[in-house]
Protein backbone atom coordinates (compact mmCIF):
# COMPACT_ATOMS: atom_id res chain seq x y z
CA UNK A 1 0.00 0.00 0.00
CA UNK A 2 1.41 3.35 -1.03
CA UNK A 3 1.28 6.16 1.51
CA UNK A 4 1.27 9.24 -0.69
CA UNK A 5 -1.63 11.09 0.88
CA UNK A 6 -3.04 11.50 4.37
CA UNK A 7 -6.75 11.26 5.15
CA UNK A 8 -9.18 12.72 7.63
CA UNK A 9 -11.70 9.89 7.23
CA UNK A 10 -11.11 6.20 6.61
CA UNK A 11 -14.10 3.93 6.02
CA UNK A 12 -13.57 0.17 5.88
CA UNK A 13 -15.15 -3.24 5.87
CA UNK A 14 -12.22 -5.49 6.80
CA UNK A 15 -12.14 -8.97 5.24
CA UNK A 16 -12.51 -10.73 8.60
CA UNK A 17 -11.32 -14.32 8.83
CA UNK A 18 -13.93 -16.36 10.63
CA UNK A 19 -13.12 -19.66 12.28
CA UNK A 20 -12.34 -22.49 9.93
CA UNK A 21 -15.49 -24.29 11.06
CA UNK A 22 -17.79 -25.18 8.24
CA UNK A 23 -21.55 -24.72 8.41
CA UNK A 24 -24.26 -26.45 6.47
CA UNK A 25 -26.02 -24.38 3.86
CA UNK A 26 -29.73 -24.80 3.10
CA UNK A 27 -28.77 -27.23 0.34
CA UNK A 28 -26.84 -29.32 2.88
CA UNK A 29 -23.42 -28.34 1.45
CA UNK A 30 -20.56 -27.65 3.91
CA UNK A 31 -19.19 -24.13 3.56
CA UNK A 32 -16.85 -21.98 5.64
CA UNK A 33 -18.47 -18.92 7.17
CA UNK A 34 -16.73 -16.48 4.85
CA UNK A 35 -17.12 -18.87 1.91
CA UNK A 36 -15.09 -18.34 -1.20
CA UNK A 37 -16.31 -14.79 -1.76
CA UNK A 38 -13.00 -12.96 -1.29
CA UNK A 39 -9.59 -13.38 0.35
CA UNK A 40 -9.65 -12.79 4.09
CA UNK A 41 -6.99 -11.40 6.44
CA UNK A 42 -5.85 -12.59 9.84
CA UNK A 43 -5.92 -10.27 12.85
CA UNK A 44 -2.12 -10.01 12.61
CA UNK A 45 -2.35 -8.96 8.94
CA UNK A 46 -5.03 -6.37 9.72
CA UNK A 47 -2.91 -4.93 12.55
CA UNK A 48 0.02 -4.54 10.13
CA UNK A 49 -1.93 -2.14 7.88
CA UNK A 50 -0.38 1.37 8.03
CA UNK A 51 -3.61 3.11 9.04
CA UNK A 52 -1.88 5.51 11.45
CA UNK A 53 0.51 6.63 8.71
CA UNK A 54 -2.40 7.13 6.30
CA UNK A 55 -4.21 9.58 8.55
CA UNK A 56 -3.88 13.18 9.65
CA UNK A 57 -3.64 14.13 13.34
CA UNK A 58 -7.37 14.88 13.47
CA UNK A 59 -8.92 11.81 11.84
CA UNK A 60 -11.55 9.14 12.25
CA UNK A 61 -11.85 5.50 11.22
CA UNK A 62 -15.30 4.04 10.53
CA UNK A 63 -15.06 0.23 10.69
CA UNK A 64 -17.69 -2.41 9.93
CA UNK A 65 -17.83 -5.25 12.42
CA UNK A 66 -20.14 -8.17 12.95
CA UNK A 67 -21.02 -8.94 16.55
CA UNK A 68 -18.26 -11.58 17.04
CA UNK A 69 -15.64 -9.02 15.94
CA UNK A 70 -16.54 -6.00 18.09
CA UNK A 71 -13.74 -6.59 20.63
CA UNK A 72 -11.23 -7.46 17.90
CA UNK A 73 -12.16 -4.35 15.93
CA UNK A 74 -11.51 -2.21 19.00
CA UNK A 75 -8.20 -4.01 19.62
CA UNK A 76 -7.03 -3.55 16.02
CA UNK A 77 -7.90 0.16 16.00
CA UNK A 78 -6.08 0.61 19.30
CA UNK A 79 -3.02 -1.04 17.74
CA UNK A 80 -3.24 1.49 14.88
CA UNK A 81 -3.28 4.37 17.38
CA UNK A 82 -7.02 5.05 17.54
CA UNK A 83 -9.42 5.17 20.49
CA UNK A 84 -12.91 3.71 20.35
CA UNK A 85 -15.55 6.46 20.34
CA UNK A 86 -18.96 4.88 19.75
CA UNK A 87 -21.18 2.80 17.49
CA UNK A 88 -21.75 5.11 14.54
CA UNK A 89 -24.25 2.97 12.64
CA UNK A 90 -26.34 -0.13 13.16
CA UNK A 91 -27.62 -1.91 10.08
CA UNK A 92 -30.73 -4.06 10.42
CA UNK A 93 -30.53 -6.44 7.45
CA UNK A 94 -34.27 -7.22 7.80
CA UNK A 95 -33.50 -10.96 7.84
CA UNK A 96 -31.97 -13.07 10.57
CA UNK A 97 -29.08 -15.49 10.12
CA UNK A 98 -28.18 -18.36 12.41
CA UNK A 99 -25.70 -17.43 15.11
CA UNK A 100 -24.08 -19.23 18.01
CA UNK A 101 -26.27 -17.52 20.63
CA UNK A 102 -29.01 -15.55 18.91
CA UNK A 103 -30.07 -15.11 15.31
CA UNK A 104 -27.93 -12.30 13.93
CA UNK A 105 -29.68 -9.61 11.94
CA UNK A 106 -27.39 -6.61 12.38
CA UNK A 107 -23.91 -5.31 11.68
CA UNK A 108 -22.33 -2.28 13.26
CA UNK A 109 -19.98 0.47 12.18
CA UNK A 110 -17.67 1.49 15.01
CA UNK A 111 -15.99 4.89 14.93
CA UNK A 112 -12.50 5.54 16.28
CA UNK A 113 -10.68 8.84 16.84
CA UNK A 114 -6.91 9.11 16.43
CA UNK A 115 -5.12 9.26 19.81
CA UNK A 116 -4.40 12.89 20.70
CA UNK A 117 -6.54 14.12 17.83
CA UNK A 118 -9.98 15.64 17.49
CA UNK A 119 -12.96 15.19 15.20
CA UNK A 120 -11.91 16.70 11.85
CA UNK A 121 -13.18 20.25 11.32
CA UNK A 122 -15.25 21.83 9.96
CA UNK A 123 -18.09 19.53 10.94
CA UNK A 124 -20.95 18.89 8.61
CA UNK A 125 -24.41 17.59 9.53
CA UNK A 126 -24.92 16.70 13.18
CA UNK A 127 -28.42 15.24 12.82
CA UNK A 128 -27.46 11.94 11.15
CA UNK A 129 -29.39 8.86 12.26
CA UNK A 130 -27.52 5.82 13.59
CA UNK A 131 -30.07 3.15 12.61
CA UNK A 132 -30.43 1.84 9.06
CA UNK A 133 -32.99 -0.78 8.11
CA UNK A 134 -32.25 -2.05 4.63
CA UNK A 135 -32.55 -5.48 3.10
CA UNK A 136 -29.32 -7.40 2.69
CA UNK A 137 -27.98 -7.55 -0.88
CA UNK A 138 -25.01 -9.50 -2.29
CA UNK A 139 -22.59 -11.15 0.14
CA UNK A 140 -20.81 -8.50 2.23
CA UNK A 141 -22.30 -5.58 0.28
CA UNK A 142 -23.05 -2.79 2.71
CA UNK A 143 -25.77 -0.14 2.40
CA UNK A 144 -24.57 2.80 0.30
CA UNK A 145 -26.48 5.02 2.73
CA UNK A 146 -23.71 4.60 5.33
CA UNK A 147 -21.14 6.21 3.02
CA UNK A 148 -23.65 8.97 2.19
CA UNK A 149 -24.18 9.68 5.89
CA UNK A 150 -20.42 9.86 6.49
CA UNK A 151 -20.18 12.33 3.59
CA UNK A 152 -22.90 14.47 5.18
CA UNK A 153 -21.07 14.51 8.52
CA UNK A 154 -17.67 15.20 6.91
CA UNK A 155 -18.35 16.98 3.59
CA UNK A 156 -14.97 18.69 3.13
CA UNK A 157 -12.63 16.09 4.60
CA UNK A 158 -10.30 13.84 2.61
CA UNK A 159 -11.72 10.32 2.50
CA UNK A 160 -10.34 6.84 1.82
CA UNK A 161 -12.37 3.67 1.59
CA UNK A 162 -10.22 0.63 2.36
CA UNK A 163 -11.29 -2.78 1.05
CA UNK A 164 -13.55 -0.85 -1.33
CA UNK A 165 -15.88 -2.76 -3.63
CA UNK A 166 -17.08 0.32 -5.51
CA UNK A 167 -15.45 3.55 -6.64
CA UNK A 168 -17.62 6.33 -5.20
CA UNK A 169 -17.18 9.90 -6.36
CA UNK A 170 -15.19 12.04 -3.93
CA UNK A 171 -13.42 9.09 -2.30
CA UNK A 172 -10.02 7.54 -2.84
CA UNK A 173 -10.29 3.77 -2.80
CA UNK A 174 -8.00 0.89 -1.96
CA UNK A 175 -8.72 -2.79 -2.41
CA UNK A 176 -8.63 -5.66 -4.83
CA UNK A 177 -12.33 -5.45 -5.82
CA UNK A 178 -12.91 -1.73 -6.32
CA UNK A 179 -15.29 -2.38 -9.22
CA UNK A 180 -17.16 -5.39 -7.80
CA UNK A 181 -20.46 -3.51 -7.45
CA UNK A 182 -21.14 -0.93 -10.12
CA UNK A 183 -24.67 0.06 -9.02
Amino acid sequence: MSIEKKYDIIYMDPPWKYSSKAVKTRSGRQQSLEGDHYPTMSIKELKELPVNQLTNKDSLVYMWVTSPFVALGIDIAKHWGFDYSTVAFIWDKTIALMGSYTMGATEQVLVFKKKGGKIPQPRGARNIRQFISQKRREHSRKPDDVRTRIEQMHPTQSKLEMFARTTPEGWDVWGNETNKFTQ
